[in-house]
Order: structure tokens, then sequence, then C-alpha cells
């Protein structure tokens, strides 16, 4: 069997034997599973709306935006994705959302250029017309000068009875709820519009790149201008800007709120239809999207985790974004690697896709060509089938290698270091501090550990063992592993940025675990068996609920050799023995056990998001301003409305020069330079802001002994003379501010000096006792 033909099923497993037909022949839905499907979308669409409204959107704004993005995003995308096809609406609308954002980017460039807004709705209908002409047109001559062929669609379900459809569509309305909480507790609660708390530093970053993509494409780096255009992967930042300028919605609501739940919902949607297209079941589905909003993580002590395994970190724009474009592009490139024919549409998203990757994030493209790298290899030794992945990977990579001064900056002060991850995390400092000199074998055990806390990917194996043989899937999710792992423990990046290459394949992950899980619920088959599964679940998560909640798992002590070793060798045993059990023959008893072990770990593996999303985490204690300041005080009644007044000021987005640079607002040498509010809330790029995450001071990391946060301003002459136009004002000084491009101040006197003289040289717009902005003359 070629690596090319679709996979034939498991020896010994004849009872799940699939006939596949085509999605015309699938069997009506009955009256009743319709009305369930109608009670969830409506039930999903008011708890979306509700938790719209709840955080700052007005019924306006929710009508503008869903508008703007059903004819920027989802029509567009419906076009690409033509062809690409799928059984189920929500499936049929993420993969229509995630395909139609590469053209809304397009419309955005376009209409940024040339200063009209309404492109930003015309322009992707348009381009979508034309490519999805031209895929018509490919596919018409390929049908006319071929034979008759069926092309290849969803494969129909082995158990299509309504009570399993009925179940995957309450299931995916409980995980769309999961998603909610998590966004509401984690995000939400903790940046509300009216800034009454303190946001988190990297909010204010990408709300202040989503302002500035409105007036430049590319964007520039609004905290620290000077450094020309940001190179960086800011397509979020884009897709923001375009749905701001589309549907009239403030920036701030879009960028914080609004724009979070379609792409939430999109990941949602794509791994419920990539994980039913590969188990063939709605329960797959199902299972994938559970999965997603709970992902698994198998933590044996809490100080023994990289914090990399769940893929609903908020607080990261670009990750978020690029999860459902990771989902669907690597289920393009799937089918491309797996089906008996390429087909046109296939081969337009995954083109699309990735096209987008390294804009959306950079460790995306490389770690799916990792898997589509092992597809290649095994083709290699087989001496067939080895031009498909060959061509997709030098696609690939030609695409990493043309974009990479665009989009990769923010890899800059990322070093080659042994251990990478392992050596990062408190644990392994605690050692450092303490005074003893890790070894390299306490640094292998510490690194094996950390490993282990992905052990319930080994269900993965499960469904290779009851649903193919000789199948390209479990090869491509190994590749895509193991450059995740690579990365993970060889590349550290000053910010530890390197876990992201892990948490961005969580969606895929959950769908492959999802698959695996079924194929453990298939094989086992008899009524008895399936009983232990779920009471091995249950006493799973049970056994962890009452071992996470003791002393000795949360105590953060410094490690021993001996526990570090004991922990190593328990992920090793444990992991030999299951596959050794479930690769066992299915009819078999070590298979059975092996079964039960399995969903006995996914169960422990729930017990942290689990826990997570029924405890919902304390506020911040400080929702007063104090002066003097500190990072996390909330800002004061003038500074926030002294912000507001530059925004109206200053719609163009003209530069600003700012005294404002500390994330403790007082300016102090080598501070922790992420003030990016002032960028933020004035929605106005800053000459010389705050510079913490800038090209220069990552790539000076450590210079000195600092950290990039606490590293001075590259050009010291350029920073003294923005300093003295605020201490020391001048005729003189103020035209050298303009010659760079200022023109408006923000002064703060709570941040240094600020002199009365620089009222007569300038235009007030608003002047406080704490707080001015000034117009340059």
């Amino acid at each position: 069997m070629t690596a090319h033909r679709a996979s034939a099923p498991a020896s010994g497993a004849s009872r799940i034997e699939i006939e596949r037909t085509s999605h015309d022949t699938a069997s009506a839905t009955p009256p009743s599973e319709r009305l369930v499907g109608v009670a969830t979308g409506l039930a999903a669409g008011v708890l979306t709306v509700a938790t719209m409204m709840h955080n700052g959107l007005t019924a306006a704004d929710v009508a503008r935006f869903s508008a703007a993005v059903l004819v920027s995003v989802v029509l567009p995308g419906a076009i690409v994705a033509h062809g690409f096809r799928v059984r189920d609406l929500p499936t049929r609308l993420a993969v229509a959302f995630t395909a139609g954002l590469g053209p809304q980017i397009f419309g955005w460039w376009v209409a940024v250029h040339t200063g009209q807004a309404w492109l930003t709705l015309a322009a992707p209908l348009a381009i979508a017309v034309v490519v999805g002409g031209f895929v018509c047109l490919v596919t018409r001559r390929r049908r006319d000068g071929a034979a008759p062929a069926r092309a290849p669609g969803p494969r129909s379900e082995p158990d299509a009875r309504h009570g399993v459809r009925v179940g995957s569509a309450l299931a995916l309305l409980f995980a769309w709820a999961m998603v909610l909480r998590s966004l509401q507790t984690h995000l939400f609660t903790i940046t509300p519009l009216d800034h009454h708390i303190r946001w988190y530093q990297d909010m204010d970053w990408h709300l202040a790149i989503t302002a500035d993509a409105m007036h430049h494409a590319p964007p520039t780096d609004p905290q620290s201008a000077a450094e020309g255009a940001l190179s960086y992967h800011w397509f979020s930042n884009a897709h923001g800007a375009a749905l701001a300028m589309a549907s009239g919605v403030s920036v701030d609501k879009v960028t914080v709120v609004a724009w979070y739940l379609p792409v939430a919902a999109a990941a949602l949607g794509v791994v419920f239809g990539f994980a039913r297209w590969l188990s063939r079941s709605s329960a797959g589905g199902a299972g994938a999207a559970i999965l997603f909003a709970l992902p698994p993580v198998v933590l044996i002590l809490r100080p023994v985790d990289t914090g990399s395994t769940s893929g609903l970190v908020w607080l990261s724009p670009s990750h978020i974004f690029s999860l459902p474009v990771c989902a669907l592009l690597a289920w393009a490139v799937l089918r491309l690697l797996r089906e008996p024919r390429v087909t046109a549409p296939v081969v337009t998203v995954a083109l699309v896709l990735a096209l987008m990757g390294p804009g959306t994030k950079v460790s995306l493209l490389p770690t799916i060509l990792g898997g589509v790298g092992l597809v290649f290899l095994r083709a290699l030794v087989r001496r067939r089938g080895w031009l498909r992945p060959l061509v997709v990977g030098v696609v690939g990579c030609l695409i990493i290698v043309i974009t990479a001064s665009a989009f990769a900056g923010g890899g800059g002060g990322s070093k080659f270091v042994a251990g990478a991850t392992a050596t990062q995390i408190k644990v392994w400092k605690d050692v450092v501090i303490s005074g003893h000199r890790p070894s390299s074998l306490m640094l292998v055990m510490l690194v094996t550990s950390l490993i282990g806390t992905y052990a319930c990917c080994l269900l993965v194996t499960a469904g290779r063992t009851h649903l193919t043989r000789g199948d390209d899937a479990l090869l491509m999710y190994a590749g895509m592993l193991i450059v995740a792992f690579l990365a993970m423990f060889l590349l550290a990046h000053p910010s530890m940025s390197q876990v992201y290459f892990m948490r961005g394949l969580a969606p895929v992950t959950a769908v492959f675990i999802a698959w695996g899980g079924y194929g453990l619920w298939v094989g086992v088959g008899s009524r008895n068996a399936r009983a232990a599964l779920i009471m091995a679940l249950v006493l799973g998560w049970v056994v962890g609920t009452v071992w996470q909640d003791t002393e000795s798992f949360q105590a953060a002590r410094t490690p021993r050799m001996w526990w570090l070793t004991m922990l190593a060798v328990l992920v090793v045993v444990t992991c030999s023995v299951l596959v050794s059990l479930i690769r066992a023959d299915p009819s078999s008893r070590r298979h059975t056990a092996g079964a039960i072990a399995l969903a006995a770990l996914l169960g422990y593996g729930l017990t942290p998001q689990i826990t997570s999303s029924v405890h919902t985490p304390s506020p911040p204690h400080q929702t007063a301003s104090s002066d003097p300041p500190t990072p996390t005080s909330p800002l004061s009644r003038d500074e926030l409305a002294a912000a507001a007044a530059l925004a109206h000021a200053n719609p163009k987005g003209h530069l600003v020069a700012t005294n404002v640079h500390c994330r403790s607002i007082r300016t102090t040498p080598f501070c922790d330079s992420r003030s990016f509010w002032v960028a933020a809330y004035t929605a106005s790029p800053v000459d010389i802001g705050a510079w913490g995450y800038s090209n220069s001071a990552r790539v000076r990391h450590m210079v000195g002994g600092r950290s990039y946060l606490a590293q001075p301003y590259y050009d010291e002459a350029a920073f003294r003379q923005n300093e003295t136009a605020f201490r020391h004002p001048t005729a003189t000084n103020l035209a050298e501010l303009k010659k760079r491009g200022v023109r408006f101040l923000y002064a703060d006197r709570r941040a240094s000096g600020v002199s009365n003289e620089l009222l007569p040289l300038t235009t007030p717009v608003f002047v406080s006792p704490t707080t001015m902005v000034l117009r340059l003359r």
C-alpha cells in the first residue's frame, strides 16, 4: 500500500469495517436531531453574545462586529474553501472563517495603503472570488480530462446512531461553555475596559500594535517607533485592526474582547471536524472538542511542569490566533499526504494557510514541516510515495526562508542550550540559587520528567492500533511532537517562548488523543470492558484530585537527585509498559489492561484543568491608584483622561514623544522598560517609549548581567535628547523632536520632572496637575 492510499481497516478489527460513502449519500438527519442542533446552536450564540455584552460591548457593537466578521472573513473563506468537504455546520463555518483570514489580511493591507476603510469589506471578497474562480477552473479541466472519479469527501461514521450525534452536539456546547468560562476568568476579569485594574503589560503591547496597524502596513513598533517596522508575527494584530476598521467598533473593544470569540469558536469547530474526519465518528469529534477546552497534563509534582500544555493562553493573542490556523493547516496537509488524489480545494486551503503561517506564529510552520519530514523519510525508505511530502516540505521551507526577516524578529536573543526549558523553570533555578552545581545527569532526569507530563499523548498509539495501519496520520503527528520537543529542550528564548512550539500543537494534540481514545473505546468491544474504561477514567480523576491537593504535591522544594531519578524512571517504565500493552492483540487481556490504564492516565491528566475551571482565581488586590506608583497599581484618572484626549486629538496616529518608559511609571536606571500603556491607550506610536520587547533589547539579553527587560535604550544620545525636552525644554530641542517625526508630547510628572516651560512652547491639548498632552507647533 502506498503512502497516499486511504488506509485499510486494521486486522483483527473487522467489527469496525467502514464503508466509505460520499456526503451526498449520507442518511437524512432526523427532525429531532435537527432540533437539538438548532437548540445547541442558539444556546452557544446566546452565551457568546452575553459574554461580549457583559464585558463592555453594546448591542450595536455586537451587531456591527458580527456583520464585519461575516462579510470580511466568513464569506471570503467559504469561497476559498469551497470543495474542502466537511459534513457538519459548525465545522463548515469554522473552516470558512479560518480560510477567510488570509483574504482578510490582504484586504487590510489594501485598505491601509489606500486609506479607504471600506476596502476591508470589499477587498477580501474580491480576492476570494479570484482564487475561488481559479480553483473551479482547474477542477473543471481536471474533470474534463480524466475519467469520472468520486471526489474524496468526509467518510461515514461507523456508529451513526441518533444518540451519538445528539451527545456530540451537547458535548460541543459544553466545550464552548468551558472555553468561555476560561476566557472570562483568565482574561476579561483582569483586563476591564474601564482600567480599574492595571492590565497585564502584554495586552497593552498588543493593543498598541493593533492601533498602529490601522495606519501602517506592516505596523511599526509602536513602543519604540525609531526602530522601524515591527519584525514579529503580527497577523493577529492586523486581524483585529481590520475588524475595527470594518465594523467601526473601538479598537480596544475589538482587541481585548470581541475578536477572541470567533477565533476560539473557529479553533473548536476545526478541532471537532478534524477529529470526526480522522476517527470517522462524531464521538471522536466530541472528545477532541472537550480535550481542546480541558487539555490533559500529567503532573506528578507541581514544580515539574513547563506550563506549555494548555492551548488556551489568552494573554498571548498571537498564540490564540494561531490555533485554528494550525489545526486546519495540519488537517489540509494530512489530506494531501493521505488521500488517493490531490484536489485543488485542499491544495488551495493548505497554501493559503501556509502563506499565513510565519505571520501567524513563527513556530507554526516548522512544527508541521517536522511531521511532513518524517513522512518523507519513511517514503524514502520504502522508495515510493515520496513526491508529495517532498513538494509540501520544499514549499513550506521556502515560505519560512522568504518571510524570516519580516516575522522572525521575536526570536531575537534565542540561543541553543542543552535542556533549554528545563534550565529556565523555577525548580532548576532553585538548584542554582542553593549553591549546588547541577549535573548533566540531573538535567537528563528533569527533561525526562518534563516530557512525562505529556504522557496522555500515548493514547495516540491506540488510534493507530484499532483504526488504521500503514497510515501517515500517526507518523505526521509524531514528527510534529519531535520538533516541538527539540525546540523546547534545545532552544532557549529570553522569555521562554520556545514553549509555544508545544502550546501551538494543543488543538492537533486534542484531535489525536481523541482519535486514540475513540480507538480504545471501539477496540475493547464488550460492555464490561467499556464500563471498566469509564470507571478507570473517573478513578484517575479522583486520584489526581486527592493527590494534587496535598502539600507534598504543591511544595516547590529544591530538587534532589533521588526524587528526580525516581520520577524519570516512573515516566520511562510507565510509558514503556503502556505502549507494550496497548500494542498487543485487541482481543487479549493484555490489551484490555493497557486500555484501562490509559483511561486512568487520561482521567488523572484532566485533573488540573477541571480544578482550574471550577475554582475562580482571586482578582488583583490593587484596584486604586497609588503614589508612588507600582508596576501593578492602576493608572491615575489624569493619566487615563490624558491618554483619551490624545487619542481623540491624533486620529491619524502621528508620532508621540513621552517621558514614560518604566513599568512602575517612575523612570529609573535599568528599570523594567515595559510601560506599553502610553502607546496603547493613546492609540499612537511612540518615538522612544517602552523598549522592553524591542529587537534591540532582546539581542542584548544578559549584557552587563541584566535581563533584556532592564537594558537601557540602545541609542543613548537620542534618549538623553528625549528626556531633556521634558525637563529643560527649548525651542531647539523641541525642533529636534519634530525632525524625528514627533507631533505630540505625553508628559507625566509621576514618571520624571516636567517643566512648565513646555506650555508656552507648545499648544496644550490636555493639562492637569500631573499630566499634560501637548501639540508641537
